[in-house]
């Protein structure tokens, strides 16, 4: 039911309680488009790819610069899609994307500002994650969500990051511990 693909190894955020080899600059390269393609007309001579949902993820997905391609490639498959994101820059493509077929997303939210930055490393991280969920609230038509990991500096703030959710319009809200 659920196609996990993670289509690069490279993010632009350096998150604490990341276990995978991610890095801005990674040294394997992305998995060729091509290459997965491949993988979903073979699942498509299985099985119905309407009942396959891809979840493109990463590292950061949104660090393909031919993510859109990507998409596109999925949907004419006959694959619903759709991503989990650090929001980062999903503003500037968005438009692109939903034209390629994205019809879920999700955004690691983490924290109020202060908390989500430490645990992502990255200075404005918190502010764009924002943007990104008032983007698909305002959409309106796409499935989304916001995930958070719950850690040490966010556990006494959860019922303020719910707040904060509902009051941007976020009806949907996931949350995941993070294991040593």
């Amino acid at each position: 039911r659920q196609l996990f693909w993670e289509s690069t190894l490279r993010c632009n955020v350096h998150c604490r309680h990341c276990g995978s080899d991610c890095k801005q600059a990674a040294t394997a390269p992305d998995m060729p488009r091509e290459d997965f393609f491949r993988v979903l007309d073979g699942i498509a001579k299985k099985m119905d790819p309407h009942k396959v949902f891809v979840i493109v993820s990463g590292g950061e997905p949104l660090m393909r610069e031919d993510l859109e391609l990507c998409g596109r490639g999925i949907y004419e498959r006959g694959f619903p899609w759709g991503m989990v994101t650090t929001g980062l820059y999903l503003t500037q493509r968005f438009h692109n994307l939903r034209a390629a077929g994205l019809c879920s997303v999700a955004v690691s939210l983490d924290g109020l500002e202060d908390s989500h930055n430490w645990l992502r490393q990255h200075k404005g991280s918190f502010e764009m994650a924002d943007q990104a969920l008032d983007l698909l609230v305002t959409d309106g038509k796409i499935k989304f969500d916001a995930v958070t990991c719950v850690n040490q500096k966010n556990y006494d703030q959860l019922p303020q990051i719910r707040d904060h959710l509902i009051k941007i319009g976020v009806k949907d809200w996931r949350l995941f511990p993070i294991f040593p």
